[in-house]
């Protein structure tokens, strides 16, 4: 006689819900996921760009970039599926391509092939990893219904209750799984049950940010990044200090622009208006060859996205779970500043590090600890960083606003503030060394790639001294790049005037 499979039931439909499905699947279960949204999924990839509107996922058609974790996940349990997404228009940067670009005779390693990212609009590899998935089987995709709560026995989640166009009914399930991202109802659900609050941390991203995505015009080709001969999925970024901007290559001849600023700077709030986010785009050195208008056009409005916090919710208490088979994912777990592109990946770690716990232990204490543990080695630390990071952007766009020298590490007594200083010579010193030695650039892209902890570059003895002799050759370069705030607010003011 056959074993029953067990039933894991996801709230939510996109990324991080998928990514579990995947990695639960490839370990037995049966998969329900819940979906509010109500569209119908289109005829093909292409047309989803136009005509799928997934207004569940705020951040849909926003810039994203698909980090070498995720990456690495999919050729190793769903190669068809990586394939698929080459041969519908996606691409893949790999650090050998980069680091031939970049120097005569690099010196590559076994592990380099490691260091590799997909580029893909967010709406066209969620409509494939979807479709792919419903191909699969053991997999059930509910659209348009709502969790309104959970199914708790014996002091353990034992499904969650839905409400759809049909009514309302409970399905039960063996694990529940919440992967709704950052604004999910959890808590409400935790409430409505009786159970004891979550505690959440929260710290401020200090961003809000815009997007816009372009198509090149027939005959022309992207140029190039920072130098370099421009690469399939090709990333770039710049941070002007009052203003942060990422330029990402995409699938099917596309990419998009992001900028970023700080919410509490008013003025700043008019890259959110087409002619200023234009007049942006077309001044800041990085992004004015790729959106020149003999290059490519634009194919959306410029969209916004706001209200950001780098959070992290504990389910994990004193050793055992706030409620027994009750997992969350993704962003509904810790959720990072969206500007570093990590969540999709970090939703992925997330998921296949809780299918192994599901795997590998049968009591649900023991799950909730190996799944927790997993977390806080491998997620929450970027987690932490994070939040260190957006306090110091968030102190250098104070101090560009308040028309001071973020980078002057002087005090008024002419003592040096050694602190800042280590922040301008690793600044200074990191972006000179990346350029020039290939152990610097590897280990670089190791780190932005997820691939190492975020305290491994410090912990390099051999780097930081690369890093010191970098900011020596680049001591007398200007930190601060063009245009200055002051005449970006001019530009803004003169496109705004003649749109």
């Amino acid at each position: 006689m056959r074993s029953r499979r067990p039933h894991a039931v996801i709230v939510g439909g996109s990324i991080a819900a998928l990514g579990a499905t995947l990695a639960l699947t490839r370990t037995g279960f049966r998969v329900t996921c819940v979906e509010r949204d109500r569209a119908a999924m289109p005829a093909d990839h292409l047309a989803a760009w136009d005509a799928w509107r997934r207004t569940g996922a705020g951040q849909t058609r926003h810039s994203h970039v698909l980090l070498a974790p995720l990456n690495n996940l999919i050729k190793a349990h769903a190669p068809e599926f990586h394939a698929l997404l080459i041969a519908s228009g996606a691409a893949e940067l790999r650090f050998s391509d980069v680091a031939h670009s970049t120097f005569e005779d690099p010196q590559l390693v076994a592990e380099d092939a490691d260091i590799a990212f997909l580029a893909c609009r967010r709406v066209v590899f969620e409509y494939l990893l979807r479709r792919y998935m419903l191909e699969q089987g053991g997999f059930e995709y509910l659209h348009g219904a709502r969790v309104m709560g959970l199914a708790i026995r014996d002091g353990c989640a034992a499904g969650v209750t839905v409400r759809s166009a049909d009514g309302e009914r409970t399905l039960d399930a063996d694990v529940v799984i919440d992967a709704s991202g950052s604004h999910t109802r959890a808590d409400d659900w935790f409430e409505r049950a009786g159970l004891d609050a979550v505690r959440i941390e929260r710290h401020p991203c200090g961003i809000f940010y815009t997007s816009r995505f372009y198509r090149l015009r027939d005959g022309a080709d992207y140029p190039t990044l920072d130098g370099r001969q421009s690469l399939a999925g090709g990333v770039q970024g710049i941070d002007l200090g009052y203003l942060k901007a990422g330029l990402f290559r995409s699938d099917n001849r596309t990419f998009s622009l992001t900028l970023a600023a700080d919410p509490e700077d008013a003025p700043m709030a008019a890259i959110g208006r087409e002619a200023s986010f234009d007049a942006a785009a077309k001044a800041i050195g990085v992004s004015a060859d790729w959106v020149d208008s003999e290059r490519s056009e634009p194919i959306s409005k410029v969209y916004l996205y706001g209200n950001l916090e780098n959070t992290r919710r504990h389910y994990l208490v004193d050793g055992h779970p706030a409620l027994r088979n009750f997992f969350a994912i993704g962003d509904a777990h810790v959720h990072t500043n969206p500007i570093a592109g990590r969540g999709c990946a970090l939703a992925w770690v997330s998921a296949f590090a809780l299918a192994h716990a599901l795997a590998d232990h049968q009591d649900a204490d023991d799950r909730a600890g190996a799944f927790e543990a997993t977390i806080e080695r491998d997620v929450v630390p970027w987690y932490e960083v994070q939040a260190q990071q957006d306090r110091q952007s968030l102190a250098v766009n104070k101090a560009l606003q308040r028309g001071e020298d973020p980078f002057d590490f002087h005090n008024a007594d002419g003592t040096v503030d050694e602190r800042k200083r280590r922040g301008v010579v690793f600044r200074k010193g990191l972006r000179h060394a990346a350029r020039s030695d290939i152990d610097v650039m590897r280990a670089l892209f190791r780190q932005v790639n997820l691939l190492d902890s975020p305290a491994s570059f410090l912990e390099r003895s051999d780097l930081i001294g690369k890093v010191v002799a970098g900011y020596e050759a680049a001591r007398d370069e200007e930190l601060r790049a063009r245009p200055y705030r002051d005449e970006m607010l001019a530009l803004f003011e003169a496109a705004e005037a003649s749109a």
